[in-house]
């Protein structure tokens, strides 16, 4: 079962969940039919609100809660982790239609585009490199570094989206990004505090 959750798109798995279930659906069902594959999906949901830029503090329980999945995904969870309540949670017979309708049919022409069956993917090593590059970014958004959790967020959708495709040479290419943005950001913002503070001993 394992190996068919790595080797099928999301939204085959998603779909076999929908049509072979004998009871009503609820969202630790979807969660389990994609597996590891949940994570990819949960960075990007998680990722997307926060594309917007935001005051500080405002991203901090959503990119708290990315934070323990990425980390739960880093140390080798199988699963995402959800409260019971949420877990237990049936899903309604129209919602399950939009998804079957509208989410899927979405979900199946970006796969076109970016789903790699082929040999090679991406193994377990990778795939817990790229979510120590979440969990970094989740941090980050969680600073009080006003406006700059649209960067972030942006490169944690698209470590989620190389989770999902299982695709070697995004993997790779967003993690130079991350590395990249993560040590110019961090140098101007050294560089402006040393400024600052220059300034500072020189008035006293």
């Amino acid at each position: 079962m394992r190996y068919q959750q790595e080797t099928q798109p999301p939204s085959q798995l998603i779909r076999d969940a929908i049509r072979n279930t004998d009871h009503s659906l609820k969202v630790e069902d979807i969660i389990r039919a994609l597996g590891s594959q949940s994570f990819g999906l949960i960075f990007v949901v998680m990722a997307l609100p926060m594309l917007v830029p935001l005051p500080p503090g405002i991203a901090f329980i959503p990119a708290a809660l990315l934070l323990i999945w990425s980390v739960q995904r880093a140390l080798g969870g199988t699963y995402v982790w959800l409260p019971k309540r949420i877990g237990q949670k049936r899903l309604s017979q129209g919602f399950i239609n939009k998804i079957e309708t509208k989410a899927l049919p979405l979900c199946e022409r970006l796969e076109k585009r970016f789903f790699n069956s082929r040999p090679g993917r991406l193994s377990e090593t990778e795939i817990r490199l790229a979510s120590i590059v979440v969990a970094l970014q989740s941090f980050l958004i969680m600073l009080p570094t006003p406006f700059l959790n649209s960067l972030w967020a942006l490169i944690t959708l698209l470590m989620g989206l190389t989770i999902l495709n299982h695709n070697r040479t995004f993997l790779w290419f967003n993690m130079s990004v991350a590395l990249l943005a993560v040590f110019a950001i961090g140098s101007t913002i050294y560089a402006g505090s040393e400024a600052l503070l220059q300034e500072l001993f020189e008035e006293f």
